[in-house]
């Protein structure tokens, strides 16, 4: 979390979660778009097992990390994504759709992945669809391109976060429903 505090709002998180691993192609043009953006970042990724090395899956490519030294952090172990996802310099979420109030660049894998993407981006409009299925490759520009800080979907998605922590507060919408049930539950006595 220290290289985070010291980044200022709008860096982007990467986490395709604790199960896909992205092929030797996906992450070179991941890591290419990143690049590219000239944007800060956090990039977990999950290390390929034994069977998966030999079967062309992805490891960062030689030299990524001395080229994005200074603006991109690496994560080849254990992320805590919980923490890094609340943390204020974060502002978009590059993911296989599984989340947290900020813009998320979708890029779902299989399962129920692929209705979250479409409910985040086209009927919540807090999300852009950069890719889609394990077999896909997006181009790096067009990644490039979606991490931009003035996208409109950052604003939708900054503007539904705090809706969402407003109600929650002490005086918000959800407490005052909740003491209204409690109290309402009392009256049943």
């Amino acid at each position: 979390m220290t290289w985070l505090d010291a980044r200022k709002e709008g860096s982007v998180y990467v986490s395709f979660g604790s199960r896909v691993v992205l092929t030797c192609k996906q992450m070179d043009e991941l890591a290419a778009g990143l690049e590219k953006s000239g944007v800060h970042f956090t990039l977990y990724v999950r290390q390929p097992k034994e069977k998966q090395v030999a079967g062309d899956y992805g490891e960062i490519s030689s030299g990524f990390e001395d080229r994005v030294a200074g603006r991109g952090y690496i994560i080849k172990g254990w992320a805590p994504q919980v923490s890094i996802l609340r943390h204020p310099a974060v502002g978009t979420f590059l993911t296989h759709c599984g989340s947290a109030g900020v813009m998320m660049l979708t890029w779902p894998m299989g399962a129920e992945q692929f209705l979250n993407a479409q409910l985040l981006v086209e009927q919540l409009r807090v999300g852009i669809r950069v890719g889609e299925g394990n077999q896909n490759i997006p181009e790096s520009g067009v990644l490039a391109e979606a991490v931009n800080g003035t996208r409109p979907e950052r604003f939708r998605a900054k503007e539904l976060h705090d809706a969402v922590l407003g109600a929650v507060v002490k005086g918000g919408s959800s407490d005052k429903h909740l003491k209204d049930f409690v109290d309402s539950l009392y009256e049943l006595k």
